[in-house]
């Protein structure tokens, strides 16, 4: 079951989170519109546009803002091979801080990943590993989540609770000062270590006709360790609300 990435502005992580595809028809296209806070001091909240993409044929898909292949895909479980938009930034002209406008720009990346996910009667499984190819953050991803659909009538309900391990030269892009970012800024040096963020996220769609339904859902990420602990940060939980319409074919 291939999820929905949206834009969460500085994690991904991801972005929107993982979870909207088990929400998506076989093909359809659509848009929408964000809202997410940042975890960085005195930064501005992010507003932002939700592309909507679903095309999956078996071999080949398109969701959102990730494609790829099958490598294996029968009955219930999927082996895919592909690539991902990862929306983290950060732009030191957005924050008020006067210290964190002072640091370098973080810039958004790409990457590959390998993900399995299985779908039981008792809901859905997913794991994926991800790396950076354009050596922006050299970072290494690795999230699991779980899933359980409810269905009511032209309603769907999908809560989804997951956990992402995000490796040290990921965090130290995002979440570290240099000594020359230090000695520039104020803030004290820091080199950030890998850690873990738990999330939770409840997605929706309701049909209003057959090729027709919007969606919508809130993503809550808690950032831990040194994710947290980064001078950069004064909020460790980001919350996203998406919602859009999209049509069928």
């Amino acid at each position: 079951m291939k999820k929905m990435y949206g834009l969460i502005s500085i994690l991904i992580i991801s972005a929107l989170g993982y979870s909207n595809s088990a929400l998506s028809d076989p093909t359809s296209l659509g848009i929408g519109a964000g809202w997410s806070n940042s975890p960085y001091k005195s930064y501005s909240a992010n507003y932002y546009p939700i592309p909507h993409i679903d095309f999956d044929n078996g071999s080949f898909f398109i969701d959102d803002l990730s494609a790829g292949f099958y490598a294996y895909n029968h009955d219930n479980q999927s082996l895919s091979i592909g690539a991902r938009y990862l929306s983290n930034e950060f732009k030191p002209h957005d924050s008020n801080n006067h210290q964190l406008k002072r640091l370098d720009s973080r810039h958004s990346t790409l990457l590959a990943e390998i993900e399995y996910s299985i779908d039981t009667n008792w809901g859905s499984f997913s794991s994926s590993i991800g790396t950076d190819v354009l050596n922006e953050s050299n970072s290494l991803l690795v999230n699991a989540d779980y899933s359980l659909p409810i269905v009511q009538g032209n309603l769907i309900i999908v809560p989804t609770i997951g956990i992402n391990w995000a490796n040290n030269k990921h965090n130290d892009y995002y979440y570290g000062i240099s000594h020359k970012e230090s000695s520039r800024s104020g803030l004290r040096y820091f080199n950030a270590d890998d850690s873990f963020t738990p999330y939770l996220e409840i997605g929706a769609q309701y049909a209003l006709t057959d090729h027709i339904a919007t969606f919508g859902g809130v993503h809550i990420d808690k950032l831990t360790g040194d994710a947290a602990d980064s001078p950069m940060v004064s909020n460790s939980t980001i919350t996203s609300i998406y919602m859009g319409v999209s049509y069928k074919f």
